[in-house]
C-alpha cells in the first residue's frame, strides 16, 4: 500500500505542467531572436565606423588643390613724349674756311747723277774749282773738261739737264755754284747734267 504524503512544492510544479526534472521551460521566440539581432546591429555599426574612418583618411592625404587666382598685370601705356621744339638754325653764317695752300713737295736731289763741269771761259783750272765745290756739297759722279764758248747758251753760265727727274738736282747745283740760268732738254756733251762755265761764277 503506498504511503500517503502531504503534497509539497514539487507536487505543485508537477500539477502546473511543463517539463519535469532537469529540463528548463522553453523560452519565447523573440527572446531567442534578440542575441543574434544585437550581434548583427553591433557588427554593422562597427563596419560603418571603420569605413567612415578610412574614407576620411583618403580625403586627408589627397587634398584637392585649390585653384590659384592668376593675377594679370595691367600694362599702362607709356606716355607719349611731348614733341620738343626743333632748334631754330642760326642765321649767322659761319665763315668759310680759308683754303690752305698746298705744300710744295721736297726737292729730290740725286747726288750720284752724272755731272760734267765744262769750262769755256778760257780761264785755266776754273772747271776743277767748280768740280771741287760740288764734291764738297756731296755730289759723287763728277768730271771736269773744256767746251767751246760757242756751245754755251747766250754766253752765260748755265746748268743744263736731260730729264725732268733731274730738274731738282740741276737747280741745287746752280744754287751751290751761284749760277742763275737752268735749262732742260739736252746737254752739249750728252751727260745727264752739264755745268757750262762762260765766266767765273764767284767773280
Amino acid at each position: 500500500m503506498p504511503d500517503n504524503y502531504e503534497p509539497d512544492e514539487f507536487d505543485e510544479i508537477s500539477h502546473a505542467g511543463g517539463p519535469v526534472g532537469v529540463h528548463r521551460a522553453p523560452r519565447k521566440w523573440y527572446v531567442r531572436l534578440l542575441p543574434p539581432l544585437l550581434v548583427f546591429v553591433v557588427a554593422g555599426l562597427l563596419a560603418y565606423v571603420f569605413a567612415t574612418f578610412l574614407w576620411n583618411q583618403d580625403n586627408a592625404t589627397d587634398p584637392v588643390a585649390s585653384p590659384t587666382p592668376s593675377v594679370s598685370a595691367s600694362v599702362s601705356p607709356s606716355p607719349t613724349p611731348s614733341p620738343t621744339a626743333s632748334a631754330t638754325p642760326s642765321e649767322t653764317a659761319e665763315p668759310s674756311p680759308t683754303p690752305t695752300e698746298t705744300a710744295e713737295p721736297e726737292p729730290v736731289v740725286i747726288y750720284d747723277a752724272q755731272i760734267h763741269v765744262r769750262n769755256g771761259s778760257g780761264v785755266a783750272g776754273l772747271a776743277g774749282v767748280q768740280q771741287q765745290e760740288l764734291a764738297d756739297a756731296g755730289y759723287t759722279n763728277l768730271e771736269a773738261n773744256n767746251i767751246s764758248s760757242s756751245l754755251i747758251p747766250d754766253g752765260q753760265n748755265t746748268v743744263t739737264y736731260t730729264e725732268d727727274r733731274l730738274a731738282d738736282t740741276a737747280q741745287d747745283i746752280a744754287t751751290t755754284l751761284g749760277i742763275d740760268a737752268v735749262q732742260g732738254g739736252d746737254t752739249p756733251g750728252d751727260a745727264e747734267i752739264e755745268v757750262l762755265i762762260a765766266s767765273d761764277p764767284s767773280a
